[in-house]
């Protein structure tokens, strides 16, 4: 069994803590060159695993940043946006029913560029999705060609004249709201649930198990130069504290890593999705506000009822945006809603026509035009800032060879460190 020799110089090691070292060092039964080959194979071993692990989890860490931004924001976005065009449409193709299927050329063209967006938003989905999703995907891209047919077939029965075309419509509507926006909202939601997944699978137990590896090989390190420190009553090599700060940055490059994707895809799936649906929501809602008033001005004097479910929707969203600071909107919306009270007076007064022309042209319209831009604006800055943060969680990704050359290059030193004080011993 190895001895300690008689005298320890603790001077020269710095005083009492440092012979406590020595005592510690001395315990173990073996060797001193023995124990410092075993200790430079160990040592190494694990700093080069713990490379290997760390970058095997930074790897998969980085693949599930990159599913939560296609699988999950970028079907719940093209589900979103579907949903939003769809809405779009409706509101255009109820001008239908005030024009007589002649619309204005820009009324056709805002119409036919709805449906493409939404057309544009499946394929995106169906590229971006996953096998689950096509069932969805294929059911409403087959809705929305139904759709679109009840909606051709309305404008030109109402060009003939013929009153079928508003049933038509109605069931062009019917298929939107009962099969369609369910549809699509249910793809939104898996959409968002991936990325709280990809959330909780970068901080749960794999990552912890990469982190152990790192930590545990710094700790070993540690351990090993005091030991060394002990054994040989000198100065901890110059190598080994090399080796020590290269780990030990290694170890805060994954804990940083995996800490930063986490926070911002959590951040991604709690508040900025929430707030691209809502400002998404509020520009169908919007859509929806239209369809009610031209429904009840293309009722020709007996649209009460819708009149007043006009008022009840649009003091539902103007509470909705006040609540999500959206005080821009509100103004607007504030200035359509007073246009759709004097459409209402012309056709309550009797004069359906002067309603019709407030709705088509005057400035019923005009302020819905303009509604209708400050949600996409506002859509668009909340899908910016969605993209925003998705891209941060993707910065957060490091080049999981980092961490192997890390390990490595700590592995040599310290073994180079713990094998130059075991010369001296034979």
């Amino acid at each position: 069994m190895a001895s300690p020799p008689s005298a320890l110089p603790s001077p020269g090691l710095g005083g009492a803590r440092l012979e406590a070292i020595e005592r510690w060092a001395w315990r173990i039964p073996l060797p001193t060159r023995r124990l410092l080959l075993l200790l430079a194979v160990a040592v190494g071993a694990a700093l080069v695993l713990s490379g290997v692990v760390g970058a095997a989890v930074l790897s998969r860490n980085s693949d599930a940043v990159h599913r939560a931004r296609t699988s999950g924001v970028g079907v719940a976005q093209s589900a979103t946006e579907f949903r939003t065009q769809l809405a779009v449409a409706d509101a255009q193709a109820a001008v239908t029913l005030l024009s007589g299927g002649l619309e204005e050329p820009a009324d056709r063209a805002a119409y036919d560029k709805a449906v493409l967006d939404a057309s544009t938003a499946l394929t995106a989905a169906a590229t971006l999705g996953r096998p689950e999703d096509t069932d969805d995907i294929l059911q409403l891209s087959e809705q929305l060609v139904r759709f679109n047919g009840s909606v051709e077939t309305s404008r030109a029965n109402s060009r003939q004249g013929y009153p079928v075309g508003s049933a038509y419509l109605s069931q062009a509507r019917e298929l939107a709201r009962t099969e369609m926006v369910p549809r699509a909202d249910r793809l939104r939601r898996e959409g968002e649930r991936r990325v709280a997944q990809a959330a909780n699978d970068i901080s749960g137990p794999v990552s912890a198990v990469g982190v152990a590896a790192v930590a545990v090989a710094t700790v070993l390190l540690l351990a090993a130069a005091t030991i060394v420190a002990g054994r040989t009553r000198r100065l901890v090599h110059p190598a080994i504290a090399v080796a020590a700060v290269a780990i030990l940055v290694a170890l805060a490059v994954i804990l940083t890593s995996v800490g930063d994707q986490t926070n911002e895809l959590r951040s991604a799936a709690t508040d900025e999705l929430e707030t691209f649906a809502a400002a998404n929501d509020a520009s169908s809602a919007l859509s929806n506000l239209r369809v009610t008033e031209i429904n009840a001005v293309a009722a020709r004097g007996s649209g009460d009822a819708l009149f007043a479910q006009f008022r009840v929707d649009a003091d539902a969203l103007r509470s909705r945006l006040l609540g999500q600071g959206s005080v821009s909107l509100v103004a607007q919306l504030d200035s359509y809603t007073s246009a759709v009270r004097a459409v209402e007076d012309a056709d309550t007064a009797g004069d359906n026509q002067a309603a019709a022309a407030l709705t088509l042209t005057g400035d019923s319209g005009n302020t819905f035009d303009d509604a209708r831009r400050a949600a996409a604006g506002e859509v668009a800055g909340a899908q910016e800032a969605l993209t925003s943060r998705v891209d941060a969680a993707d910065d957060a990704s490091r080049d999981p060879v980092l961490l192997i050359v890390f390990g490595v290059v700590a592995a040599a030193l310290a073994a180079a460190g713990i094998l130059a004080r075991a010369r001296r011993y034979r």
